[in-house]
């Protein structure tokens, strides 16, 4: 007997719960020892990639698989399909996995055509043992309220189509202990929202890509890490005051009501259109860690930064986005601060500048930083692949080699900064 068949059933179980239910079914062929072990396992896989199989014996498998399974609880269902499926399908199958005290479904209806599928079984919605539910692809708008979902912790809604406004706000009532949010929408406006208000107290992780003219409300004095991708039109976040990290990358109007609601973070990604508002007197008292995307070289704002971030010990710029064109003149305007802000005199310790490409206005921030941080450890540069050199771009060994010595030769204001290109 082969050593692995020596382990006790939970290990064996275990390695079983990684693999997709087809593969666990042909461990039964191994040996005796596996015949039945199968049956036993709390985390099932269905996943169908094949187009050219035929529809009716993956569905059966599904079905025959699912009943003759015995653990004695159902942790894990797990649908990804790329095919169509008819509800009634689904339904039944969702059926037998609540009935079977589910803990967690995680449901991916990826098909290349427009139409999701048109409901998922009512049960489902009072399930009283889910924990975790991710949905992609599917329709709400038949779902009855009141619903309810008394340990639910994780959900996550991917392209998902509600009846209405007031839907999302049903739905996320009936979480009273919800933690993790994920919400994902349709960019075409289909989901039939026009105004997502999120209202979950207890909330602590909230992941939000937007759609162009969709407005979000936000209100949850738990939340501790926010995740804001959107292109809508309007953001109402209230005051976050537990906040610990936010990525926020918008180009929604009033951004300086979104930076003020934040206003408490400590690490914070922060990309902005072109002409942002900064909230007066607001002061980032707790931020310690800044990623500022310099996509559109926002060089006012990264001041105003600093300017109100009294304990900002890292401070990290990265093009992420690549917005430059050829046709765009790079040397964009930029004008010393009359005042040297007290976070690069005292507090900056580490200072890292990727993608940077050595254009005038670069040097001159890069002069200004290193100049100024009188309690700098260390400055890391990573040099674009890319340089602008007139009408095209171009990457040259030399040309690298120039911005090096450049950098080497700009003053430090702290005796201990080391220099390091990569």
């Amino acid at each position: 007997m082969d050593k692995i068949s020596l382990l006790p059933d939970e290990c064996l179980l275990q390695i079983l719960s990684l693999l997709t239910t087809r593969d666990v079914l042909k461990t039964s062929l191994l040996s005796k020892r596996w015949q039945d072990l199968w049956k036993l396992v709390p985390k099932l896989q269905y996943i169908n990639y094949d187009e050219d199989a035929e529809l009716w014996k993956f569905f059966l498998f599904v079905e025959r698989s699912l009943l003759l399974n015995t653990a004695p609880v159902l942790e894990s269902l797990h649908f990804k399909f790329v095919r169509k499926c008819r509800d009634v399908d689904i339904g039944f199958w969702v059926r037998i996995a609540v009935k079977r005290g589910l803990r967690e479904l995680d449901f991916d209806y990826s098909l290349m055509i427009d139409e999701p599928i048109r409901r998922l079984p009512q049960s489902l919605f009072t399930c009283g043992t889910l924990v975790v539910l991710k949905l992609k692809h599917v329709s709400l708008v038949d779902v009855r309220f009141p619903v309810c979902f008394q340990l639910l912790k994780t959900l996550h809604l991917e392209y998902v189509i509600f009846l209405d406004d007031e839907s999302p706000r049903k739905l996320l009532s009936s979480c009273p202990v919800l933690e993790v949010l994920v919400l994902d929408r349709k960019d075409d406006g289909v989901d039939n929202v026009g105004s997502f208000s999120v209202m979950v107290p207890s909330l602590q992780r909230f992941v939000y890509y937007g759609r162009s003219g969709s407005e979000l409300e936000l209100s949850s004095t738990a939340l501790k890490y926010l995740k804001l991708l959107d292109r809508g039109y309007q953001c109402k976040i209230k005051y976050l005051p537990e906040i610990v990290e936010a990525h926020v990358e918008v180009t929604c109007s009033k951004t300086d009501d979104i930076l003020r609601s934040i206003a408490s973070v400590k690490r914070l990604y922060l990309c902005l259109p072109i002409e942002p508002e900064f909230p007066t007197g607001s002061i980032f008292h707790r931020l310690e860690h800044l990623e500022f995307c310099n996509c559109e070289s926002l060089w006012d704002i990264l001041m105003s930064m600093l300017q109100q971030s009294p304990k900002l010990r890292s401070l990290k710029l990265n093009e992420i986005h690549g917005y430059y064109t050829v046709s765009r003149d790079p040397m964009l305007h930029w004008d010393e601060p009359s005042t040297v802000p007290e976070t690069l005199t005292s507090v900056l310790e580490t200072f890292e500048w990727r993608n940077y490409r050595g254009w005038k206005t670069e040097r001159e921030l890069a002069t200004f930083i290193l100049k100024h941080s009188k309690r700098l450890k260390i400055a890391t540069f990573s040099l674009a692949d890319c340089t602008y050199t007139g009408p095209e771009f171009r990457t040259t060994v030399a040309m690298k080699y120039r911005m090096f010595k450049e950098l080497t030769r700009l003053p430090r204001g702290s005796t201990e900064c080391e220099l390091v290109f990569c």
